[in-house]
């Protein structure tokens, strides 16, 4: 038996209709093409889970409603750790460019949301 080490883990939420139609994007860019460049890029692969995902957030009016995609990695982090902090960059680009207040990102042990600069 082999065991390989992968390291940690981190994963994001995207709104469902948001990944796949690029009328939602204010660039005009498919975001799945620019999440598939980037996490193959930066992080040599990356698993996407659909299905039953959805969730209730409160928003500044009412509790918000979403179908999400799941998008995960697995990284050992560089001497700079510099891995984690592209991503969130990243996610704020993406968040501007989908028109959401927050991305929702889990990296090991932490949650965090990410907003747009």
């Amino acid at each position: 038996m082999r065991v390989e080490d992968l390291g940690k883990r981190a994963t994001f939420l995207i709104p469902s209709i948001k990944v796949y139609n690029s009328k939602y994007s204010k660039s005009g860019r498919s975001i799945a093409k620019k999440i598939h460049k980037f996490l193959t890029k930066t992080f040599g692969g990356y698993t996407c889970a659909s299905g039953n995902i959805y969730g209730y957030f409160a928003g500044i009016k009412k509790m918000e409603y979403d179908e999400l995609r799941e998008f995960r990695v697995a990284f050992k982090e560089d001497e700079k750790r510099t891995k984690v902090p592209l991503l969130q960059q990243f996610l704020a680009k993406i968040c501007e460019d989908i028109g959401e207040e927050c991305i929702y990102l889990e990296c090991g042990e932490d949650a965090m949301l990410i907003y747009p600069d």
